[in-house]
């Protein structure tokens, strides 16, 4: 269970019994990132000491939890039951008879209504947490605001939560999506993953099977363990020049194919993951992210539809985090059965090679 913190001192934030409608007719708390000084290296926080957790963290928390104490949530996920399901995997298992993929379609009209907003009129929605976007001053910072981050995004909560503190990242120009903005997303997803700094926190994107068509739209929650694939071994295919500072790797004896991306250097790690994403939607394939380690390692999982089903997997089942609606299924959940449904959706050994050398000559490109 993660649980939020208040923070004393100069920063403060919505209490429990708050509204985000009742602060002298604000709409909306805005965080915004600490000035950048043109900084050619953005480095990961995790990289620098922290006393207690973070104020993003400590926002966030409480804003979910403010929306939990509500009733906004359609149940308690922290009352579903879980188990590592047995095997050398640690696949993890979630009971959960509420939950359903297809009820994230109800959010088409909600995230579709944010581009009809006019920039200096926000309406007031529950879901609606916070906004983000870049500051000016040399310390993050949460300001109230009655219009919407410019070049931002906005934090909407998953009332249908997968795991605690279940988000939305959106885009606050959804209406003006582009390439540009899909770099920035890339971009604002790492470094929230950054400012966080909670090893709970993890951050992915289902690219092929976003919740608005034509969107990226990422997600986030925080998990109490490691997802399997951050235990999985790996090898290095590609150490970089020097001074390029990321390291690309391959998983090894794991079910599905993944290649990893580390770096400390956010700035590098974004310009990689933003070619390569742009890449593979040009070749029409199927991918998800997921963003671990504070900001400094991703995983990639290219797919292939299944052959039965006609689905991929999400970043979260790739990470090896499972949902059973049923008792029977998750009772009979075996480390085989998980295995199987990685393997279908598994690039073959040809094609993930061929993605392999493309993902390494394009870090080599912009490292040069």
């Amino acid at each position: 269970m993660v649980s939020a913190t208040k923070v004393e001192g100069e920063y403060s934030f919505l209490r429990k019994d708050s509204h985000l409608d009742q602060s002298e007719g604000v709409k909306i708390h805005l965080y915004r990132f600490g000035a950048e000084h043109r900084n050619d290296k953005l480095e990961s926080l995790a990289c620098f000491e922290q006393d207690g957790p973070s104020l993003l963290d400590t926002i966030l928390l409480a804003q979910w939890d403010n929306f939990a104490w509500k009733g906004c949530l359609d149940y308690d996920v922290t009352a579903c039951q879980l188990k590592v399901i047995a095997g050398g995997r640690n696949f993890v298992g979630q009971l959960n008879n509420k939950w359903d993929s297809f009820s994230l379609k109800e959010y088409d009209k909600f995230f579709e209504s944010f581009a009809c907003l006019k920039p200096n009129s926000m309406k007031s929605y529950d879901g609606l947490l916070l906004g983000i976007s870049q500051g000016e001053n040399d310390r993050p910072e949460v300001v109230s605001s009655v219009s919407l981050p410019k070049d931002g995004l906005l934090v909407i909560a998953n009332a249908y939560p997968v795991e605690y503190g279940h988000i939305f990242l959106v885009p606050s120009a959804i209406n003006q999506l582009s390439c540009y903005w899909d770099k920035r997303m890339i971009g604002l997803a790492t470094k929230i993953s950054s400012e966080v700094n909670n090893a709970a926190f993890r951050v992915f994107f289902d690219n092929g099977t976003s919740i608005v068509s034509g969107h990226m739209i990422f997600q986030a929650c925080y998990f109490a363990i490691p997802l399997p694939v951050e235990s999985a071994s790996t090898f290095t295919v590609y150490d970089g020049k020097a001074g390029s500072d990321i390291i690309v790797s391959e998983t090894v004896d794991y079910p599905l194919r993944a290649l990893v991306f580390t770096s400390t250097n956010l700035k590098t790690l974004v310009g990689v993951l933003s070619e390569i994403s742009f890449s593979l939607h040009d070749y029409a394939t199927a991918y998800s992210l997921l963003i671990s380690n504070n900001g400094t390692k991703v995983f990639l999982y290219p797919q292939v539809k299944n052959l039965v089903t006609g689905c991929c997997l999400s970043a979260r089942e790739c990470g090896g985090y499972f949902v059973y609606h049923t008792k029977f299924g998750f009772d009979n959940a075996s480390e085989t059965e998980i295995s199987n449904r990685m393997g279908s959706v598994s690039l073959e050994d040809s094609t993930f090679e061929d993605l392999k050398h493309l993902c390494c000559a394009i870090a080599d490109d912009l490292v040069m």
